[in-house]
């Protein structure tokens, strides 16, 4: 599947919306959430990884093309906002904790997006 450059970037800006709404999420209602789920794990560690590795990936291959030290650094600053950001959300804290999983989202994300590429390659 082959996005054009206008739709690369308007879902890169949906993902970040969908980050900064969950972000400023009520804590009752993300531990609401959790609790009706029964998942093993906590649901917004697995989302915030999924949702960085899918921007990082989508940021780093065609049509975008950003270079990897821009990838590594917006990522780092979408992290780090969207823990500052929960400052202001009721019952919410930031965690340095929570900013690893996101680098680790992203770091899967480039590794995702070179193997995209290798299979490119080969065809």
């Amino acid at each position: 599947m082959k996005l054009s450059r206008k739709a690369a970037w308007g879902l890169l800006v949906l993902l970040l919306l969908l980050l900064l709404l969950g972000t400023q999420m009520p804590g009752a209602w993300r531990d609401e959430a959790f609790r009706v789920s029964h998942l093993p794990w906590q649901m917004t560690k697995v989302a915030h990884c999924v949702v960085f590795a899918a921007m990082t990936c989508l940021a780093r291959v065609a049509p975008l093309r950003w270079p990897v030290a821009l990838v590594l650094a917006a990522a780092l600053a979408m992290a780090l906002l969207t823990e500052g950001l929960q400052h202001f959300a009721a019952n919410r804290d930031p965690s340095w904790l929570d900013v690893g999983i996101d680098m680790a989202g992203a770091a899967l994300g480039l590794l995702l997006a070179l193997l995209a590429q290798a299979g490119r390659a080969r065809f």
